[in-house]
């Protein structure tokens, strides 16, 4: 089986320039032995220099990222084409053949070289992971997008098992908040899966459960 996702508005970014000064922002560039610039933005160690970012509760969790990656290109039975959109609109690439690290700084050292070089491994030809010149817009043409929502019409999850490989499913790639309005402008269809509010996982795990049902758990 196989299904296209894209991580939408991810938290996922190099520290931005207004904050490249801020003691904590500086501190733990110089522990690792980074330029400030070339660090990426985690909420766990810029939470001050944070406070006036504009949208901060959206940005500054690659860990989310992370974690979306893992249950998504290491099941043995779904096959996941991987898009990320960036909370600053940079379209990545992810190749299904990726085995994405499960230690968390290697992960972090991996999307730093990334944006540094703009692809993983720097010299491939065929990288592992890579920053698209295509627009969201770009990939939209190709496919239509389903995006989960809690605005959405209730369907179970298995129903995303059996779009078909001309859509492309949308998760939020964010803690708080909610997609911008251009996000459900550019959705063929809204649908919510649950009836509660699930954080980014807690949706892929439903949705890759449902489809390992739907082909019998070999």
């Amino acid at each position: 089986m196989l299904l296209n996702v894209i991580l939408l508005e991810s938290a996922l970014e190099t520290v931005p320039d207004e904050i490249l000064d801020h003691p904590s922002v500086k501190n733990n560039a110089k522990r690792r032995r980074k330029e400030p610039k070339s660090t990426i933005l985690d909420v766990s160690i810029h939470y001050h220099a944070m406070r006036n970012l504009k949208e901060k509760e959206k940005r500054g969790r690659p860990d989310i990222i992370h974690s979306a990656m893992v249950l998504l290109l290491t099941d043995p039975v779904v096959k996941v084409n991987l898009y990320i959109h960036t909370i600053n609109s940079l379209l990545i690439k992810v190749n299904s053949d990726i085995r994405p690290p499960k230690n968390y700084e290697r992960f972090i050292g991996l999307m730093e070289q990334l944006f540094e070089y703009g692809k993983v491994p720097p010299e491939s030809d065929t990288p592992l992971i890579e920053i698209t010149k295509c627009t969201l817009d770009d990939l939209l043409s190709k496919y239509k997008m389903v995006l989960l929502t809690e605005k959405g019409e209730r369907k179970t999850p298995d129903y995303l098992c059996n779009l078909g490989e001309e859509w492309i499913i949308g998760l939020g790639g964010f803690p708080h908040g909610d997609f911008n309005e251009q996000i459900y402008k550019k959705a063929s269809e809204r649908i919510s899966i649950s009836d509660h509010v699930l954080e980014t996982q807690g949706v892929i795990c439903r949705i890759m459960g449902s489809c390992n049902q739907l082909v019998g758990w070999p």
